[in-house]
């Protein structure tokens, strides 16, 4: 490294806590009998890089869930920041942050019900807020293995801008603000070994409504695939795909995100 180069590299990954003697892989889409002693559970994941060469980098991501429990019910907040910044100037700022109930009706048979915020500055969404609800129906529901799926309707408020637009022609220098009811089909399948922190996570949502007399499609498509390196340390790759028929404003109708990151249970 010359002199003109200062790097630090700094990478706290995940803190794992549960309430039981024994850290746990989290899965909150799924609701059990437990114990009254396991009632908490918490996942969080820190990491930042810096690097200056001709201009600073600055790159911040930080991922969190906690879900309170008890025999039938389950409440889980979730928090992602990602940002990065060179010289001052933003390359990426997306962030969520959700709270979410999952209630058991039966033993195959939950109400999911939720909120959600969200922006993503790099797709020109200044912000997306929901409110829904979705009836789950579990084919297995296991200490191992979950699989379900359901649908539900929620309502959308979004606010776009036209910063993501490259056909200088089509841009509008008026911000779009819509609120509309979409429905929703949702399924997952997931494995899980709390002992040795493997865990396999695949889920996908399909939302439907209309923007301009026209209908309008979102798939989601979210995988997980953790992997152990030693009894504390784990690593877990993620990738998630985007597609939207008719977007609110005329970016590119498919996207992906691609991340890795590293983790130390306790």
């Amino acid at each position: 490294m010359n002199k003109n180069t200062f790097a630090s590299f700094l990478l706290f990954s995940f803190l794992v806590i549960s309430t039981t003697t024994e850290a746990q892989i989290l899965n909150t889409d799924r609701t059990k009998s437990l114990d009254s002693s396991e009632n908490v559970l918490s996942k969080v994941a820190v990491s930042i890089a810096t690097d200056q060469q001709k201009k600073f980098l600055l790159d911040v991501y930080y991922t969190g869930d906690f879900t309170f429990l008890n025999k039938k019910n389950s409440t889980t907040f979730y928090s992602k920041i990602d940002k990065v910044t060179n010289g001052g100037q933003s390359i990426q700022n997306l962030g969520t942050f959700q709270l979410k109930n999952n209630k058991e009706i039966s033993s195959s048979l939950h109400l999911e019900t939720f909120l959600q915020y969200q922006w993503d500055g790099s797709l020109g969404m200044e912000y997306r807020n929901l409110a829904g609800l979705n009836l789950i129906h579990y084919f297995k529901n296991t200490e191992w293995e979950d699989f379900f799926w359901g649908g539900g309707i929620f309502i959308e408020n979004e606010k776009w801008n036209w910063s993501a637009v490259n056909d200088e022609s089509l841009i509008n220098n008026k911000a779009v603000i819509i609120t509309h009811p979409k429905l929703n089909l949702t399924a997952k399948y997931s494995v899980v070994n709390p002992s040795s922190h493997f865990e396999f996570i695949l889920r996908i949502f399909n939302q439907t409504g209309t923007y301009q007399d026209k209908m309008s499609n979102r798939t989601s498509v979210f995988n997980q695939f953790q992997l152990p390196i030693t009894k504390k340390l784990s690593t877990s790759f993620n990738l998630d795909f985007l597609y939207d028929t008719n977007p609110i404003v005329p970016i590119d109708h498919f996207h992906f995100n691609y991340y890795q990151t590293l983790s130390y249970n306790f």
